[in-house]
């Protein structure tokens, strides 16, 4: 399931994308929030990829990297 760049987007997305999960059953609910976890890991890659490319290609403060995300993400 890929989303075409090119649709156009509703002014009021977020609303619109709201109203569609508080009407969804809980078992698709469920499935929106694990491909909302893929999609910020794939963002997060993404970033850490740049990074490390930035840096010359070392990964040295990857650890670094995942604990302060993790940290972020239980304080949010």
């Amino acid at each position: 399931m890929k989303a075409s760049l090119n649709q156009p987007q509703p002014h009021n997305l977020r609303e619109q994308v709201l109203q569609r999960i508080s009407a969804m059953p809980e078992s698709d609910v469920a499935q929106v929030y694990e491909l909302l976890l893929l999609a910020e890991k794939i963002r997060l890659r993404a970033e850490i990829s740049e990074q490390a490319e930035a840096e010359g290609g070392t990964w040295i403060d990857l650890p670094e990297l995942i604990a302060a995300y993790r940290a972020q993400k239980r304080s949010a």
